[in-house]
């Protein structure tokens, strides 16, 4: 089973990604595969204690079902056998204790292009 990683960390206020495909920024376009797991999961050192939610906007038929916690760090979803399409998504986490950093239960705080999954 081939899988898709999306790496979730704190950077200066803002939520920044990294996937396996290897982009990252506070924005990112990841392509995901047919029938693939997508994975969005804290990076290390993440300044994030835990991913309380995963929001998604846009064609929804691309995927199979919405995402489920599997556990404080890690939220998965599958992406269907069929169709293309994109979905933008916003990630809501708690920051850790010792972050010093104002705000940021939410990604979509700042008026920014979310980041997104294109599949194929």
């Amino acid at each position: 089973m081939h899988g898709t990683i999306i790496y979730i960390k704190l950077n200066n206020g803002t939520l920044e990604y990294r996937d396996s495909e290897g982009h990252s920024g506070d924005t990112i376009t990841t392509h995901a595969k047919h029938n693939g797991k997508i994975v969005w999961k804290l990076d290390q050192c993440s300044g994030i204690s835990e991913i309380t939610g995963i929001k998604l906007q846009g064609d929804l038929n691309i995927l199979n079902g919405k995402p489920r916690k599997v556990d404080f760090n890690q939220w998965e979803v599958r992406a269907s056998d069929k169709g293309e399409g994109e979905v933008s998504y916003t990630v809501e986490v708690v920051k850790c204790e010792h972050v010093k950093d104002e705000g940021v239960e939410i990604q979509g705080l700042k008026d920014m292009k979310p980041p997104y999954i294109r599949i194929p």
